[in-house]
């Protein structure tokens, strides 16, 4: 053995043994003697990174990359890895991209490529890169996880939610991809599931703190939101609706709804109406009298909906926060619209409001604890040809 690589070995071997001044002093001097030497600049790098210096570590890592060598995909994740440290960020995405495209692709890079792209808030890049990491490294929890993450970046709740299950399914003592996946399923009002995988949680980890905060505070709000919505109450809850009362909603006549299949239990609608709208109340097997039966869906229907839409509503006082933080005041049909949404599925304004959003935007429909929000119609008074109302339905999800 050389001189040179006498002492490479020896600094290599104090490094082992925890000695990491004596190792990275004898490692500069080796690089400062042998430049060309790859695996010398990567554990020297390395060491640095150990010690938390992370500019060193990064001139290191610099160096080996650029001398190459079969440690070259080792020596870019590294260098990409001080680069973050450092707050350098694009260059750091840079690197890995060049480490990406080595062949075949190490699922590493991927990942982390995913991971800075997602940092630098380029989240539609971030989702394309993670996906590829997660179909190069089926078992790896993390890029399953950031991937979720940069779903969510993306407002596509759906996706996300699919990507923190595959998390918990690669790895279901990862803790963070159970309280997120619980964070999104409350979001879309999914309380019960939350609470799910956070039992889940608490079942392997009872010292949880904030598993268990989260569960207490799931609890109240599920507590909360089945003692606020209207689906699954009688028209009793419904008569002391801020929805019938503000309106002053009169209940008028009551029909056999359609039967859906052969055997199904019989359900009724019973119309309500106000001078501008119209309430139609589908009840589930109300075979004990009046109002007995459970709320299956309720339809607001506008009955002049361009008055409705120019009049200012002054009669739910709804108000809605802008973009710009401002809180604007809404038209009647608005007023009643966000007012049934929110009584329907007890959730908040604000939830309400997004969830309309959503509708005005496009969206065929909207699921919610529970709950499926679509723009839909039925027949008028009497069932006559061409008399349909249009207008919201707020309905259990079958």
């Amino acid at each position: 053995m050389t001189s040179s690589g006498a002492q490479r070995a020896r600094a290599l071997d104090l490094l082992s043994r925890g000695d990491m001044a004596g190792g990275i002093a004898g490692l500069e001097a080796h690089v400062a003697g042998a430049p060309d030497d790859a695996g010398a600049w990567l554990a020297l790098g390395a060491a640095y990174a150990a010690e938390e210096r992370w500019a060193d570590a990064a001139r290191a890592l610099a160096r080996g990359v650029k001398t190459g060598g079969e440690e070259q995909i080792e020596a870019r994740l590294a260098y990409a890895r001080a680069l973050v440290r450092l707050g350098r960020l694009d260059e750091a995405a840079a690197e890995l991209r060049r480490g990406a495209a080595i062949e075949p692709p190490d699922p590493r890079a991927l990942r982390e490529l995913g991971v800075v792209l997602y940092d630098l808030r380029l989240y539609d890049e971030a989702a394309r890169w993670l996906a590829r990491a997660c179909e190069a490294a089926p078992e790896d929890a993390r890029a399953a996880f950031a991937l979720g993450l940069a779903h969510e970046a993306r407002r596509e709740i759906a996706p996300a939610i699919a990507a923190y299950r595959e998390a918990v399914r690669r790895a279901p003592s990862f803790p963070d991809a159970r309280l997120t996946l619980a964070d999104a399923l409350a979001s879309i009002g999914e309380h019960e599931r939350a609470l799910g995988e956070l039992e889940a949680l608490l079942a392997r980890e009872r010292s949880h703190e904030q598993a268990a905060r989260n569960r207490e505070v799931l609890q109240r709000a599920l507590a909360e939101m089945r003692a606020r919505r209207l689906l699954g109450k009688t028209e009793r809850e419904l008569a002391r609706s801020a929805l019938v009362m503000e309106a002053q909603l009169r209940r008028r006549e009551a029909r056999a709804a359609p039967a859906t299949a052969e055997g199904a239990a019989a359900r009724q609608i019973v119309r309500y109406t106000a001078p501008l709208l119209e309430l139609h109340v589908t009840l589930d097997s109300p075979n004990n009298g009046p109002g007995s039966g459970a709320i299956e869906a309720l339809h607001l229907a506008l009955t002049d909906p361009d008055r409705a839409a120019r009049a200012e509503d002054d009669v739910f006082k709804v108000t809605v926060i802008g973009e710009d933080g401002r809180q604007a005041p809404v038209s009647y049909a608005t007023g009643a619209s966000l007012t049934l949404v929110r009584e329907a599925i007890g959730c908040p304004m604000t939830q309400a409001s997004a969830l309309y959003t959503s509708l005005l935007k496009g969206s065929p429909s909207v699921d919610w604890g529970g709950a499926t929000l679509r723009f839909a119609s039925v027949p008028g008074t009497g069932g006559a040809p061409g008399g349909e109302r249009h207008g919201l339905l707020v309905g259990q999800r079958a």
